[in-house]
């Protein structure tokens, strides 16, 4: 393996110096490394029994093809030394902890954070499979996560295939679809598609799809009673329609709880792709449906008055009580969009494109609205941040008025605001 201090040419024609071990894994280990030129990069080199002339051609490969998105830490050369060969990647910055970590709640991280990410999840999947490309071995194991930000790096791309390719892995026996599982299929677009949906039931529910009374009742879980967990038998623990696999009181601490908390959107997605989409992998949500039910997970996100602690309003329950300190909840005011779409208006909340029917990202991009606060009264407005005039009808008002860009409107119940085509109603 590699030591400290040595030189490592490229094929692209630069060098690089060894620094210290960040990490090992199943195929190797992964150094830091320095350019001549003085970038700060990582290093992926493979153990011996890894060192194939197939995989090194895969790997140039994927550095051809080049990253779907930021979101990867993608090759981006192969590094030599005689005839060993590993390969050069984007170094993975400070903050960042690995998805176990969170899993184990051994970071402190909020809703708001863990919706986020999982938006970015979703974004990055979207952006290889846009690229004919798929994962083939999503888990916990692949996924870094800024517990301040939400945001995520994805790592160990070396396993990515495509339909031109035979894949290298078939996955993580618990995130793998049930069709692999079975031997029926190899990874693909639609397994990745499962794989996801559990990767991100983990992150927001911190408990397993599948893991409910079935599994408790195992005592040895060897690969028979993998396999019948995870491929003869799969049955989602909150199955409306099969309750032989729910959670089991003092085993499954997390979902139960969490599952409570969550707007109506999340739990309807979670069990399509977890009922319809077990069996019928076409069934299984696209990625379109994921943003969707996920940025309204976001826009529902509000902090307690009396606690701090973050908690999802919903419109089909609003007497809810915080699941934190049990008071009842004071929401702040929402912003309803085209008549169905609810946006909390927190202090720090925005507005993008995709409030107002345009595409978005997880990221945002520029805002095109935000909330200010009066410079004397404790009230708030909503600022127009966009380059169009907006035009606001307060309550009781007797005609409309321009908002232009730069200008506020403040949020009084029944305030209609017209942005162009698209119309909103603030409510209390």
């Amino acid at each position: 393996m590699l030591t400290t201090g040595m030189q490592l040419s490229t094929e692209a024609g630069e060098s690089i110096t060894v620094g210290d071990l960040l990490g090992t894994g199943g195929q190797g280990e992964v150094y830091s490394g320095l350019t001549a030129d003085g970038r700060e990069v990582a290093i992926k080199w493979y153990l011996p029994h890894f060192q194939t002339q197939e995989l090194q051609e895969n790997i140039t490969a994927l550095v051809q093809v080049q990253s779907p998105s930021p979101l990867f830490l993608w090759p981006t050369d192969i590094a030599l030394d005689e005839e060993q060969f590993g390969y050069v990647m984007p170094l993975r910055p400070n903050g960042y902890v690995g998805m176990a970590e969170v899993l184990g709640r051994k970071v402190p991280i909020k809703f708001r954070e863990l919706v986020r990410a999982a938006g970015h999840i979703v974004a990055a999947f979207k952006a290889l499979q846009a690229k004919g490309l798929f994962y083939c071995d999503i888990s916990d194991a692949n996924l870094f996560l800024d517990p301040a930000t939400g945001d995520v790096l994805i790592c160990d791309n070396d396993n990515v295939g495509s339909t031109r390719t035979v894949p290298r892995v078939l996955g993580t026996p618990r995130f793998m679809a049930p069709e692999i599982v079975r031997g029926e299929k190899k990874p693909s677009a639609l397994t990745d598609s499962f794989s996801m949906a559990v990767l991100l039931f983990l992150l927001l529910m911190n408990d397993h799809p599948l893991h409910g009374a079935a599994e408790a009742r195992i005592h040895v879980f060897d690969a028979a009673a993998m396999k019948q967990i995870y491929g003869d038998n799969p049955v989602f623990i909150f199955d409306p329609n099969n309750n032989t696999n729910r959670p089991v009181g003092g085993v499954h601490l997390n979902a139960p709880v969490f599952w409570q908390l969550y707007p109506q959107a999340v739990r309807d997605i979670f069990t399509k792709v977890f009922t319809d989409g077990m069996a019928s992998p076409g069934q299984r949500p696209s990625f379109g449906q994921w943003e969707s039910a996920l940025f309204s997970a976001l826009d529902a996100v509000f902090e307690c008055h009396d606690c701090g602690r973050q908690n999802f309003y919903c419109s089909t329950f609003p007497d809810r009580r915080c699941w934190g300190c049990d008071t009842p909840f004071r929401t702040p005011p929402r912003l309803v969009v085209d008549g169905r779409r609810v946006v909390v208006l927190n202090p720090d909340t925005r507005l993008f494109e995709r409030h107002l029917g345009g595409r978005g990202s997880a990221a945002g991009g520029s805002p095109i609205a935000e909330l200010a606060k009066h410079p004397v009264h404790d009230l708030y407005g909503l600022k127009n941040l966009s380059g169009s005039q907006w035009f606001a009808t307060p309550p009781d008002a007797k005609a409309t008025r321009p908002i232009a860009p730069g200008q506020s409107i403040a949020l009084q119940p029944g305030t209609q605001i017209g942005f162009g085509s698209i119309n909103a109603v603030v409510e209390v």
